[in-house]
């Protein structure tokens, strides 16, 4: 449910303006304690409460460089800042409140507590991306890329940067196809690795599902959960808190995972990443995160990125100021070398190394112009021909002697290509055949199959194990790795630029069109789905079917739970039919044939659970329903047949619910609806409606649970409409659906900020629960209690706390009866805020002393999951106990509360250090009382501390919190003796709610102003009274424009600060600059203490009391005796009344 007014306890507590009734004379105008009005009893605080209550109360070693090379990129990066926060910007650190209870959702009625962290847990959400660790078998050879690996290890592990860096840096290595920029990324990070430098590493050339910039921030992710443990947990807790980020879009994963964990990285190291084949990635995505995203980072991040040139992804990060070109290139007469050392070593392996001559082998060398890919190619090739020597002979001859400049390494290859393609069968009707089909696939498959995987998908055209096994020996020097002895490893073509030729530039016989294996494929997946997809490959179909679709009384912990599938779990060819079908059937150019619809139509329209119980337990992003619409028949379906596909819609919503994949729920939900719709006119028997009236309801429950609320409510109000015309009629399921949706009307009234509506919902929802619960006691009695918990809740959002307390009270009476010790816990946390907004806070004592006891003795049997909320009950009543006048009592609750956030802060410190900080600062408060302000400056330091950090990673969020403390910390300091030591904290408090005014000066205007005061006084005691007249002089402003917009809010402030102005200008002997300031207080507060003299006769009597002062310092001895006489009749009054 959505929490309402969330404003946290400790947010509240604010130095009051005062009106102290005591007599600061101008001979003393730094009396912090009267002038502040920090001596006057706490104001209420903002408590946190359940989520619907609303807050009412106002209460490692440098790298040794070993060549110029390197020395020269290392020079570039010179600086010695290194804090893990150099140059980041952008960082936010997010908190998450512990809910103590939940409203009732999702028809369940689920009484939410403090559970345990399960770290593990929440990384698998992550998933598992591919294409993302580094391979030694793919790594440079031994002596070869000596120059390029010390230049880039170097400057990964410097730790100087340019003094005027800013945020992390790119090292752009550019290359051309086949220049060996692959092997070189594998070497960096297996190096990097071995140094303990790399976080993560991705490799775009991936021949399977390729990478996506999400998969990329996902082992980024997860590189930085290796790391350390505090930064692990920081990101489990940021996933537990908002699990939409583990599936989230890249950029806001790295919004929401990434920069609010860097404050937990170790400093003293960098932490590189390692990025290959950036141009094979489509998706502009991973190209945006570089450009935009990494300047965010610290600079003690260091990216290494290999890429060809392409113009796609130089357009986005060439002449970026965090980007830096690799000075070294990759192809040319440097790398000649090093091609040199690659022939050799893989000639010496051969069986025919002693015919090929040293002639021939230097013009071999000289004709790779450097591209690794094109020698690689070569070798592969003549390894399967009859005579090598002669074969390589015959590839250098056949290229052009006169290669220009401008001639690209792709046409090399293709040329290349074309001369391996055509040695082959092309006259052999046969082998063309099998080509034209496994070509096909090979270029067309959005992820490798092994050789025994593509004979079973294509064994419906005639494919065999034996077809596909000769078909890859033949074009073996176009494939990686092709092992003859291991039908399981995928085929993969050799490189990306193989597939781009066949598809795009090859000539005929050689070419493929895509769209021909493309066509082949929809019609292949769909046959292996309909004969693969059994209850013998696949065990755990079934497992949404039954009856409880419908039923309400069904329980959160009843409903099935999908099954976690991988892709072993399934065959081959099934698994990649599944993933993979839609998107084939996506890129044909012209409609898919009436085989292909009658194909989806036999696996669809007769039985479509199956397919869609394996979409949603594999999380394919098949959208199954746009398929149905493509083959059902025109016209409505049966109603039947609609209440059949609606039922397995809403089974596997619900389960996706429970999982929190709404998401994946919605477009199920909306299907439903839209296939009860068009007979809702047609007078339904009461059965169909009542399905119609859920399938809406749960529907709106959806929408509002992902952040759209004024979508969800024409949805519930529909339900609402059938369900009471139903229930008209007595019948018992009509009245639980009735139930239910006025359930998701109020969470939909509440998330809207409609309380009173809510209110009005609610009411009638306690009253069906009453009538439900006649003879069935036992049945009903939770949902009740809940319905009454959630009202008083809603009626506490309206501010009609005794009505709350009412409903309040017969909840936990109901709850004693089913001795849940944890949620009477909680009722009675939730009681106790009720009653003391109701103005009785004895009564809230009583309440929080039981809360405490019970959560007391959950946390001694389970800690970890009653902790936090121990500690929260024990805030509470400490709070109370302040309000009863028992100080002493609420130091030692708030103490304790002390020493559990701080233990639950050092294991989750994203969630618990903000409680600890409030704790802290509150704590303060009480101590301050006590009379001990020594003790007080401790907590306020140390409150400080932890949100002057929290502020750094997010100051929209906690910089009036900041400022809270601060000028607690320098009150308590004032009260030392330490003055001087007070004026750096608010003066610093001044400047944050200047900062904060200029953004919302209808909220921090006031604070503002608060501060100046404050800071005058401490100015003052130093023996600054000029300073301490500008910053008056400044409050004054404030609050002539305050009480211009509301004179009966701010008018008595005004005089604080106008007689405290007066005071420093006399004091800086300017009498004759006080006496207006004086006067103009004097005129407010005749009028302030003509309404409430019991308030505002003291303040007068102060104010006419200084002003004779300064008319006595200018002689003016007449109108002093006046205002003394005046004050002396004042005095007399006031001391005869009260």
């Amino acid at each position: 449910m959505k929490r309402s007014h969330q404003q946290h306890f400790a947010d509240g507590l604010q130095i009051p303006d005062g009106t102290n009734t005591g007599h600061a004379t101008p001979s003393d105008p730094n009396n912090a304690v009267s002038d502040a009005g920090l001596s006057n009893p706490m104001q209420p605080l903002h408590l946190q409460t359940a989520d619907i209550i609303d807050n009412s109360g106002n209460a490692p070693k440098r790298m040794r460089t070993h060549s110029r090379a390197a020395e020269s990129l290392a020079e570039v990066h010179k600086g010695a800042n290194r804090s893990i926060l150099y140059g980041a910007s952008g960082v936010t650190l997010s908190h998450a409140h512990l809910q103590t209870a939940e409203q009732i959702t999702n028809n369940t009625y689920n009484f939410q507590g403090d559970t345990q962290v399960n770290v593990n847990d929440a990384l698998k959400l992550l998933g598992n991306p591919k294409g993302c660790a580094w391979d030694p078998s793919r790594a440079c050879l031994a002596g070869t890329r000596v120059i390029h690996i010390e230049a880039i290890l170097s400057w990964a592990a410097s730790l100087q940067v340019e003094p005027t860096a800013s945020g992390a840096r790119i090292l752009l290595v550019p290359g051309p196809a086949g220049s060996g920029k692959s092997a070189l990324a594998h070497t960096i990070c297996k190096e990097l690795e071995r140094r303990q430098l790399l976080v993560c590493s991705v490799f775009f050339d991936h021949a399977g599902q390729q990478p996506t910039a999400e998969d990329f921030t996902v082992v980024l992710i997860q590189g930085l959960c290796a790391i350390s443990e505090p930064v692990k947990k920081a990101i489990a807790e940021l996933i537990i808190k908002n699990k939409t980020l583990a599936s989230a879009s890249a950029s806001r994963q790295i919004e929401g995972l990434v920069l609010p964990t860097i404050p937990y990285l170790p400093s003293g190291r960098n932490f590189v990443v390692g990025i290959d084949a950036l141009d094979e990635q489509p998706n502009p995505a991973m190209l945006t995160l570089l450009r935009d995203y990494v300047p965010r980072l610290p600079s003690t991040f260091r990216f290494v990125l290999i890429t060809r040139p392409d113009p796609r992804v130089m357009q986005y990060l060439e002449n970026r100021p965090h980007i830096i070109s690799f000075p070294h290139t990759l192809v040319g007469d440097k790398t000649q070398a090093d091609i040199g050392i690659l022939i050799i070593t893989r000639l010496s392996m051969t069986d025919y190394r002693t015919t090929i001559s040293p002639e021939l082998l230097n013009a071999f060398i000289a004709k790779s112009e450097g591209l690794f890919l094109w020698a690689e190619t070569v070798l592969n090739h003549i390894d399967n021909t009859y005579n090598q020597a002669a074969e390589l002979a015959d590839i250098i001859k056949g290229a052009s002697l006169y290669w220009t400049e401008k001639e690209t390494a792709a046409g090399k290859l293709d040329r290349l290509y074309e001369h391996i393609l055509s040695k082959l069968e092309w006259k052999n009707h046969r082998f063309v055949e099998k080509y034209t089909i496994l070509m096909g696939a090979l270029v067309t498959l959005e992820e490798p199959l092994s050789r025994r995987g593509l004979a079973e998908l294509y064994a419906p055209v005639g494919v065999t194990e034996d077809d596909v096994h000769r078909m890859c020996m033949l074009i073996r020097p176009l494939l990686q790795n092709y092992s003859k002895d291991d039908p399981t490893r995928p085929i993969r073509l050799l490189h990306l630029s193989v597939q781009e030729y066949l598809a795009q530039r090859a000539p005929r016989p050689f070419r493929i069109d895509c769209e021909v294996p493309n066509s082949k494929l929809v019609k292949l997946c769909l046959l292996a789905i309909q004969r693969e997809l059994t209850p013998a490959n696949v065990p755990f179909l079934g497992y949404s079917d039954g009856e409880w679709a419908w039923d309400m009384n069904y329980m959160l912990e009843q409903t099935p739970k999908i099954p976690d599938t991988g892709r072993t779990s399934l065959p081959e060819l099934l698994w990649y039919s599944i993933q993979y079908f839609d998107k084939h059937w996506r890129s044909l150019r012209e409609e898919a044939n009436e085989e292909h619809t009658s194909l989806l139509r036999e696996i669809i329209v007769d039985n479509p659970r199956p397919l869609l119980e394996v979409v949603v337990s594999t999380r394919s992003m098949i959208n199954i329903i746009s398929f149905e619409r493509k083959v059902l028949p025109c016209g409505l379906p049966s109603l039947s047949l609609a209440r059949g596909r609606a039922k397995i819609y809403v089974s596997l919503a619900r389960s996706l619910g429970i999982a929190k994949r709404l998401v994946e729920a919605l477009p199920l939900l909306q299907e439903a609806v839209s296939l009860y719709a068009p007979y809702k006119d047609q007078k339904p028997e009461s059965m169909v409606e009542l399905e119609f009236a859920l399938s809406l309801a749960w529907l709106a429950d959806c929408l509002n649970a992902i952040g759209r609320p004024d979508d969800a409510l024409p949805y519930v109000e529909e339900s609402l409409t059938i369900s009471r015309r139903l229930a008209l009629s007595h019948v018992y399921e009509a009245r639980m659906a009735l139930a239910n949706s006025l359930n998701t009307k109020q969470l939909v009234l509440i998330a809207m900020k409609q309380y009173n509506v809510a209110c009005d919902v609610l009411m009638e929802l306690v009253e069906l629960c009453r009538e439900l619960g006649v003879g069935q006691p036992e049945k009903f009695q939770h949902r009740l209690a809940w319905a009454l918990w959630n009202l008083a809740c809603s009626l506490g959002n309206c501010k009609k706390h005794k009505e709350a307390i009412v409903f309040n009270q017969e909840s936990i009476e109901l709850l004693r009866k089913r001795t849940d010790e944890s949620r009477l816990a909680g009722s009675l946390h939730n009681h106790a805020l009720c009653v003391g907004q109701a103005g009785r806070p004895a009564e809230a004592v009583e309440c929080g002393q039981e809360a405490v006891k019970i959560r007391r003795q959950l946390a001694r049997d389970n800690p970890d999951k009653f902790n936090a909320g121990l500690a929260q009950s024990l805030v509470r009543l400490a709070f109370y106990l302040d309000i009863c006048g028992q100080v002493p009592e609420a130091i030692q609750y708030s103490w304790e509360a002390i020493e559990i956030h701080r233990r639950l802060a050092t294991k989750v410190p994203l969630i618990f250090e903000r409680d600890l900080a409030d704790t802290l600062h509150v704590h303060a408060v009480y101590v301050g009382k006590a009379g001990r302000p020594t003790e007080a400056v401790e907590c306020c330091q140390e409150a400080v501390e932890i949100r002057r950090r929290l502020a750094c990673n997010n100051p929209e969020k906690f910089n009036a919190n900041l400022a809270q403390s601060l000028l607690r910390l320098a009150f308590n300091l004032g009260l030392c003796g330490r003055a001087p030591d007070a004026i750096p904290s608010s003066c610093e408090a001044i400047e944050i709610h200047r900062w904060l005014a200029a953004k919302v000066p209808l909220i921090f205007e006031r604070d503002l102003a608060n501060s100046l005061n404050v800071h005058a006084v401490y100015v003052g005691k130093a023996g600054r009274p000029t300073e301490a007249v500008e910053c008056c002089q400044e409050a004054v402003e404030i609050r002539r424009r305050l009480v211009r917009d509301n004179p009966e809010k701010f008018n008595a402030s005004l005089a604080h600060s106008l007689l405290r102005l007066a005071c420093y200008l006399d004091v800086c002997g300017q009498a004759p600059k006080a006496i207006p300031y004086s006067w103009e207080a004097i005129e407010i507060r005749r009028r302030l203490a003509a309404k409430d003299p019991s308030i505002f006769k003291a303040a007068l009597v102060e104010s006419l009391h200084s002003h004779a002062i300064y008319l006595e310092t200018l002689g003016r001895l007449q109108e002093a005796l006046e205002c003394r006489h005046e004050r002396d009749n004042l005095q007399s009054r006031f001391t005869a009344e009260f």
